[in-house]
């Protein structure tokens, strides 16, 4: 069964462009409800984009139908979606998703988020089927509990979440996938599968510290292989063995030795705050992503 309602966090930048016109596209493919959630980000007083107290960087044309009218002042960190305070910036984010959704007939509601609404926002994503979100930018900076792990861990839903710096048009043709036969990677795989669903290549690929580890991981993933297989996905197995190298670099470095479109990986197997303190597989790929990363929890 695939998606039926999507929901899509945008921004004003090149990479809530990118995010918009991915989950729109995404939206038609499976025929669903597309939704989108605004945050209102977090002012920064006397450093860029927001210095001066009006919206300056990082709005992007294709986000100007009309530069001039651009007036309202962005609320400080603690004020909430106070829709007096930005109202033509709320407008054009608005006006902006309604215009990517006109052309192809798609229907959905506009959601406004500020600071302190983060669990409101978890709130609505437990009710929709895929949240399409966005890699921590420095070009906008969204307040405290708007975290992509936040979301992640907070609403548990899949979350795609989209790099802030490249084109993504597509995803799913060709995806990598990290399993540990955790739960965690059976529910990522699991929830990947509409997007995968057409996959030229998919590729699964195991992570472990020695050799000898892969003979009992074997029959695993002899009927993973036969699970993808009845959902007409031909995967192909790989190992590599961990060594000194973080997990997330080798799944990044075979991802581009691929070309790959799509990592899917299960998310925080550990607590966050031990993968605050000693770092771990989905931090990592958080911070450094090259490509979109479809996690679950």
């Amino acid at each position: 069964m695939g998606f039926r309602d999507i929901l899509v966090c945008l921004d004003p930048t090149d990479a809530g462009e990118v995010r918009l016109r991915l989950a729109a596209a995404i939206a038609r493919n499976c025929g669903a409800v597309l939704s989108a959630a605004f945050v209102l980000p977090e002012a920064i007083p006397g450093a860029p984009p927001y210095g001066d107290g009006r919206v300056a960087q990082p709005i992007v044309r294709a986000w100007m139908p009309n530069p001039a009218a651009i007036e309202g002042e962005i609320p400080a960190s603690g004020e909430g979606a106070d829709t007096t305070r930005a109202p033509a910036l709320i407008d054009l984010v608005e006006q902006r998703f309604r215009q990517e959704m006109r052309p192809h007939a798609l229907e959905g509601d506009f959601h406004l988020f500020g600071s302190g609404e983060g669990a409101e926002l978890a709130a609505l994503a437990r009710s929709v089927d895929l949240v399409i979100y966005g890699q921590h930018s420095p070009d906008w900076h969204l307040p405290t509990g708007f975290r992509p792990e936040d979301l992640i861990v907070g609403s548990g839903r899949p979350v795609l979440v989209v790099p802030y710096a490249g084109k993504f048009a597509a995803v799913g043709r060709r995806a990598l996938i990290a399993w540990d036969g955790t739960r965690e990677a059976a529910r990522a795989l699991h929830d990947a599968l509409p997007l995968i669903a057409d996959a030229a290549a998919a590729t699964i690929m195991t992570v472990r510290a020695h050799q000898a580890d892969f003979e009992a991981d074997a029959p695993a993933l002899q009927r993973l292989e036969q699970h993808l297989a009845h959902h007409r996905i031909t995967a192909t197995h790989e190992e590599s063995v961990r060594g000194d190298v973080p997990i997330a670099d080798l799944l990044l470095s075979r991802a581009a030795d691929l070309d790959v479109d799509l990592i899917v990986t299960g998310a925080y197997h550990h607590s966050q705050f031990r993968e605050a303190l000693v770092g771990g597989v989905s931090r990592d790929l958080l911070d450094h992503m090259t490509v979109p990363v479809l996690m679950s929890h």
